[in-house]
C-alpha cells in the first residue's frame, strides 16, 4: 500500500495529562500549557508543508484533539471548517479505568491492570479496547488516506503509538514503547519517522 507524508500532532497538554488521570474517551480541557504546545506545534508544521500543494487536515473529534486542531488550523491561516474530524483516529478507549489515576487503577483494580500490563496488544479493559482493535481502526483511516500526497493529523499517545508502527511496520513489542510528548511533532515519510524541530 502506498502511503502519504503523515505529519503527526499529540494534542496539547490536559488537564488529566498534568493529573495522571487515563483519558481515553472522556474528554479533558486543553491547560494553558497545552494551549502553548498547541501553537508551537502549528509554527513546527508551518515549516514542513507548503500551503501550495493540496493537503488534507485531520484530527480526532474528541474535544482536547479538535481544540488543538483549531489552535493549529487559525496560526496556519486555514478555514476550521476544512478540518475532517474523524472517530477512527480518537483515541483508545480505557473502558473501566477511564476518568481514574493510573496508582488508583493498580490499587483498586490490580488484577486488571495487571492482565493490561502484561498484554496490551491483545487484553480488552471491560467496556474498552485493545492496541489490536485500534489497529484495525488505524489501517481502516490509512486505507482511505493512502492515495493523498500530505495529511496533517491530530491525535492522542496510544493512536500515535498505533498509527506509527503500522506505517513504520515496526514489530508490536516496539510500537507498544513508543512515546510522543505533547509538544512533539513527528512526520512520518516513506516509511520512516523523523522529529519535526
Amino acid at each position: 500500500m502506498s502511503l502519504p507524508t503523515i505529519i503527526l500532532i499529540r494534542h496539547g497538554q490536559t488537564v488529566w495529562n498534568a493529573e495522571g488521570r487515563y483519558q481515553g474517551q472522556l474528554n479533558s480541557d486543553l491547560t494553558e500549557l497545552g494551549k502553548e504546545q498547541a501553537k508551537k506545534n502549528a509554527l513546527k508544521v508551518s515549516k514542513v508543508i507548503n500551503r501550495e500543494e493540496p493537503f488534507k487536515f485531520y484530527s480526532s473529534p474528541l474535544g482536547r484533539a479538535k481544540e488543538t486542531a483549531i489552535i493549529i488550523s487559525d496560526i496556519l491561516g486555514l478555514d476550521r471548517d476544512t478540518i475532517i474530524f474523524d472517530n477512527r483516529v480518537q483515541e483508545v478507549d480505557y473502558g473501566m479505568f477511564e476518568g481514574k489515576t493510573k496508582e488508583f487503577c493498580k490499587k483498586n483494580h490490580a488484577k486488571e491492570f495487571k492482565a493490561r500490563e502484561d498484554d496490551k496488544w491483545s487484553y480488552t479493559l471491560a467496556g474498552g479496547e485493545s492496541y489490536e482493535m485500534v489497529t484495525k481502526r488505524i489501517n481502516s483511516w490509512l486505507e482511505d488516506v493512502k492515495d493523498e500526497k500530505l495529511v496533517i493529523l491530530v491525535a492522542h499517545a496510544m493512536v500515535s503509538r498505533a498509527l506509527r508502527g503500522v506505517y513504520c511496520n515496526y514489530p508490536v513489542d516496539k510500537m507498544l514503547k513508543l512515546e510522543h510528548k505533547n509538544d512533539t511533532v513527528i512526520k512520518l515519510e516513506n516509511f520512516k519517522e523523523s522529529v519535526v524541530e
